[in-house]
């Protein structure tokens, strides 16, 4: 899951939170007690939260790669995001005299669910993913944070959290078994993470080079192509019941699907409505559908290479693979790491790997951060989950996370917008004069108090339409002769977008929907525009492709995107018959031609290793050549 990009390092070991609380606390709040489900006192609460709480840990259950590291080689050279926290909490809350983070981690959302259904696990926060979250929810399984993280005045999350993607949230619900209650995640979680799951593809991979890249890119963006025997052979599905299952479905109630999304473009209904009635859609797990969608993936099997869990990533960078299910920030993942062996070996695609979304729908899902009741944790622990809640949910710690992992923060603020366009706006490196007699490019210049000759980057410039160097130098350009040629507007100097900024052929990218009311120094619907030239759409036979992009695609979806977008529930009563579909998918799921394959490969693998054996006289130089070479 971690980004390879290697960009300088924020400085921050720590942030300076203060418990402020809000006026009118002495009113008493409803919440539910970390181990019995009581109420709890909110007055109590904070009384409670100044004595001394001495020496205490903290217990964590995440995913793996799943938060800042240390890791100088690839250029993150702070402390470990934990031990930052450790530091932070020494430092702002004498009360704790020694704070220590277990931090543990977990592969699958069954796995955890597992771990903690047999009572010998003890977590204080862990971080499921939504369905996960509900069905937890739904056995009353959770302590519920949000009026706790009120209560003690912790509000990084409320102010800084991307009020779309919490909204979001805070409407999935679940049936509390135990009191029969309609409850919404947004009590029980702060979320952490976002995406969508898609198709990574490589439009020039070799088993397919007799197909157009783009005619490829236009095929992507439907995921019936994904029966096609043009593309036999060269697919991996992931192996997981959510996300595999996802795809017959999409496919089993495909024309459902077009009618919904013909009625939404003319305007006959409008976007919520459109998505309510494609996510009913999405979410049919009764006995019918299971049998329906059962015999598509049988059909599909037979197209395939293989089910894998988490090597698609890498298979589809080294060619084993053309076509993968996969998650977006492991897109990501996967599109840099080829960008960057291309690089390295001085070889340039045509498009590189891309990522869908298909027209028809797409499964977007959330990692939380939620507490199981456990009568072993203490009120001091309970203190510092929220604690950790709050110090993650700051723009600047938050951006760490995002640096390293390479996935979507829920948390939107400036840290994590300056991040983004460090990555994906094109104007972080192209600050130019653009000519339109000429159509040609120039770098900007000024010259700073020592007559030196300096740059001009976009970090010089803020707020549109204001001159933000100092001293509002004199830009220039130098032309084809070497002249000076100075930037003037109606007999003024030049300003951020009188010359500066725009590329016709440049898409303006509007993340307003995620970065808006979560902005200090940054301004809403102004900062939050982004030009790029690699994020949509791609054209075929004249029809423009709004599904497939690239990286920051993959990491920000525009909002039509968005819109066709749904969250997977737990599917609830029939979890076990949706088990038994996936377990019956999968009898003999290799193919035979799999299997002559895995033969052939071991012939030949066993024939080298004997050519090797008889060859041990050739010379260490050519040995080390030849090694060289294969490398």
């Amino acid at each position: 899951m971690k980004k390879y990009l290697a960009f300088a390092p924020f400085l921050l070991l720590t942030c300076t939170f203060s418990l402020s609380f809000k006026s009118g606390f002495l009113t008493s709040i409803e919440g539910v007690n970390a181990t019995d489900g009581t109420l709890f006192d909110e007055i109590q609460y904070l009384e409670d939260f100044q004595n001394p709480q001495g020496s205490q840990t903290l217990r964590l259950l995440n995913w793996e790669d799943y938060i800042y590291l240390n890791d100088e080689e690839n250029g993150y050279t702070s402390e470990d995001l934990v031990v930052q926290f450790e530091n932070y909490v020494k430092e702002n809350y004498p009360q704790f005299s020694e704070v220590s983070v277990v931090y543990s981690t977990t592969d699958t959302n069954e796995t955890m669910l597992n771990e903690l259904a047999t009572g010998k696990a003890h977590y204080d926060l862990i971080c499921p993913s939504d369905y996960g979250i509900q069905r937890l929810m739904r056995e009353n399984s959770l302590v519920k944070i949000k009026p706790r993280m009120e209560a003690l005045g912790l509000d990084n999350y409320s102010k800084y959290g991307s009020k779309r993607m919490t909204s979001a949230l805070n409407e999935i619900s679940a049936i509390n078994d135990v009191t029969g209650e309609m409850e919404y995640l947004g009590e029980y979680t702060v979320g952490y993470m976002w995406g969508t799951l898609g198709i990574i593809f490589n439009p020039e991979y070799d088993l397919y080079s007799d197909i157009d890249p783009y005619e490829m890119i236009y095929d992507m963006s439907d995921y019936s192509n994904l029966w096609s025997d043009k593309y036999y052979g060269g697919i991996s599905l992931k192996d997981s019941i959510r996300d595999t299952y996802f795809v017959g479905l999409a496919e089993t109630y495909k024309e459902e699907l077009l009618e919904q999304l013909e009625l939404y473009h003319s305007s006959q209904i409008d976007a919520d409505t459109y998505n309510e009635n494609i996510s009913v859609i999405l979410n049919r797990c009764d006995d019918e559908t299971l049998n329906l969608v059962k015999e598509e993936l049988l059909n599909l099997k037979n197209n395939i290479f293989g089910l894998e869990v988490d090597s698609g990533k890498q298979d589809i960078v080294t060619g084993t693979i053309g076509i993968n299910l996969a998650w977006s920030g492991d897109s990501v993942y996967s599109m840099d790491l080829a960008d960057e062996y291309n690089e390295n070996q001085g070889y340039e695609p045509e498009v590189g790997l891309c990522y869908s979304v298909p027209y028809t729908g797409a499964n977007i899902w959330f990692d939380g951060w939620c507490m199981p009741k456990d009568d072993t944790r203490s009120q001091a622990q309970e203190y510092l989950a929220l604690l950790f809640l709050d110090f993650i949910s700051d723009p600047v710690n938050a951006s760490q996370n995002t640096d390293y992992i390479g996935y979507t923060s829920f948390i939107g603020g400036d840290a994590i917008l300056d991040l983004m366009k460090d990555w994906y706006d094109i104007r972080t490196n192209y600050i130019y004069y653009y000519n339109e007699e000429t159509d040609e490019y120039y770098d900007v210049y000024y010259y700073d108090e020592n007559d030196e000759q300096i740059y001009v980057w976009y970090d010089d410039f803020h707020k549109e339409g204001e001159n933000l160097l100092e001293n509002n130098p004199l830009l220039y350009y130098e032309d084809e002769d070497g002249e000076h040629e100075y930037l003037t507007e109606e007999g003024k100097q030049a300003t951020y977008n009188d010359y500066l900024v725009i590329d016709p052929e440049w898409e303006v990218v509007d993340l307003s929907y995620f970065f808006n009311d979560t902005l200090e120094e940054y301004e809403n619907n102004v900062d939050t525009i982004f030009y790029s030239d690699c994020y949509l759409p791609f054209e075929y036979n004249g029809e423009e492709n709004f599904c497939v992009g690239r990286q920051f695609f993959c990491q920000f979806p525009d909002e039509e995107t968005i819109n066709r977008c749904v969250i997977m529930a737990d599917f609830g009563d029939q979890n076990d018959a949706v088990r038994i579909m996936w377990e019956d998918f999968k009898a003999n799921d290799i193919q035979p031609w799999v299997i002559v394959l895995f033969v052939i490969e071991i012939v030949l693998l066993v024939g080298f290793i004997l050519f090797l054996i008889i060859r041990n006289n050739i010379s260490h130089h050519l040995r080390k050549a030849r090694r060289k070479q294969n490398k």
